[in-house]
């Protein structure tokens, strides 16, 4: 190729990108607005690809391969050089616009615990000695005083999505601007943004907003799980997009072993620790939804309900109210926010605890025959509501109970032929005559004496 022509070549494009390309935008990023970085950012990648490509053509003439090389060192090394830092800067710009956009536009103030956020930035970047001090710094005034909005507003799908997208265009102009055998640092650079804005700075805020702020375990008011549910529904949509975008955006770019080993074991850590605040808020919610069935079984049973001696036709009303709040408050509740084994995991621990908390508030009855035929009617309604858990694990619990129950209206002279029959042979013979004593006619029809002579060991 003559050589005035590649003269010419270089000068034409060297006056395009100094016309085009503001020099000072890359040299003090942190001076410039988010607007104008991320302009600059597209001009480069544009002119860039688009130099390349006909630096390409006029090579395919006399095949010097090395015309493209010279171009971009002649023109575009002081824009390369500073690339990183100008990307990391946009990125930190772009992202807090972003979030603080969106709590402005639902009116919240964002506060949040100052140990909880602290002691994880103060993590997040000795993971990433690197990391920029103003890295994750949106405008979060760190404060533990009560804030009104419910946390079920503060998840978004749209700021995720948001945020994938602007970190989309940073991965495209990283496999563009960088070297394959230099560009580890600045993908990495992007995980450590997209994880700081994201997961600590919406994800986790949410979460702590909601453990911070949630109402205390009352004994006159019903809980409410909804709110903190419905952001663990949100939680399971975005962690899925992120976890696609990293998985295919990121890691496949990362060509330094050593690089993506450490973004990868952070990645998890960040993961897992949202995971556990998920997995202790879900345990709270559990043990308010047991605390309140307790309180509505011991407010609302009557003294008498199991001790009368007329046969009642319905349930009792302690029994129909907590079967009410399960279905009406509890169960569909958590279908939804919650799916696959995670669902059935909740659901087969709430069946369990439920179970727990209603057995040890029957055990505190004497049943007469009309009393133990009103508990079967109980033990029938609660039978027919976790079945709704579709776990067949609880439904096999509340079987049990119901056999139990026979225990209670058998004829004394009976009890021998069934204390070995079916389920109740499973279960530890201490704990059935501990029941069995539950009868009203327990001592006037002398049930101690007809029990099984190896029930006799226990204490009386």
């Amino acid at each position: 190729m003559p050589k005035f022509i590649k003269r010419i070549f270089k000068e034409k494009i060297w006056k395009k990108v100094r016309l085009t390309l503001k020099l000072d935008v890359f040299d003090e990023p942190v001076n410039h607005s988010s607007n104008d970085l991320e302009q600059a950012l597209d001009s480069l990648a544009e002119l860039y690809s688009q130099t390349l490509q006909l630096s390409a053509d006029l090579s395919e003439y006399d095949n010097d391969i090395s015309f493209a090389n010279e171009v971009k060192k002649s023109i575009f090394s002081s824009y390369l050089t500073n690339y990183p830092e100008t990307e990391s800067s946009y990125l930190l710009k772009a992202s807090s616009e972003i979030l603080n956009q969106f709590y402005q536009s639902i009116k919240h103030d964002k506060k949040i615990h100052p140990d909880t956020f602290q002691t994880h930035m103060k993590d997040l970047k000795t993971k990433f000695k690197y990391l920029s001090d103003n890295m994750g710094n949106s405008t979060t005034s760190l404060n533990n005083e009560p804030n009104d909005m419910p946390s079920d507003q503060l998840l978004s799908v749209n700021v995720t999505t948001s945020l994938l997208k602007i970190h989309q265009r940073a991965v495209e102009r990283c496999q563009l601007l960088c070297d394959p055998q230099n560009n580890s640092e600045v993908m990495k650079t992007i995980a450590v943004s997209l994880l700081t804005n994201f997961v600590s700075n919406h994800l986790e805020y949410a979460i702590d907003f909601y453990t911070v702020n949630r109402p205390p375990l009352d004994t006159k008011f019903e809980p409410t799980v909804r709110p903190f549910l419905t952001t663990i529904g949100n939680a399971n949509i975005t962690y899925h997009n992120l976890d696609k975008f990293f998985s295919e955006k990121i890691l496949p770019n990362i060509h330094d072993s050593v690089i993506g080993n450490e973004v990868r074991k952070v990645r998890q850590e960040e993961m897992s620790r949202i995971e556990e605040k998920i997995s202790a808020e879900i345990n709270h919610s559990l043990n308010s939804i047991t605390s309140w069935i307790k309180i509505i079984l011991k407010s609302r049973q009557e003294k008498d309900d199991f001790n009368s001696i007329c046969t009642a036709q319905n349930a009792t009303k302690a029994c129909n109210e907590v079967c009410q709040f399960l279905m009406n408050h509890v169960i569909d509740t958590f279908k939804g926010p919650i799916d696959g084994d995670n669902l059935q995991h909740v659901m087969m621990e709430l069946g369990v605890r439920f179970h727990g908390a209603l057995l040890d508030h029957l055990m505190t009855y004497q049943y007469s025959i009309a009393g133990a035929l009103q508990l079967i009617q109980d033990i029938h309604r609660y039978k027919q509501t976790v079945h709704h858990f579709k776990e067949p694990f609880v439904d096999q619990l509340f079987e049990v109970m119901s056999t139990l129950c026979q225990l209670l209206i058998v004829e004394p002279h009976k009890l021998r032929e069934i204390w070995d029959e079916g389920s109740l042979a499973k279960i530890e013979h201490g704990f059935l005559v501990q029941f069995v004593k539950l009868r009203a006619d327990y001592r006037k029809s002398n049930i101690q004496s007809k029990l099984p002579a190896y029930s006799a060991h226990v204490r009386q």
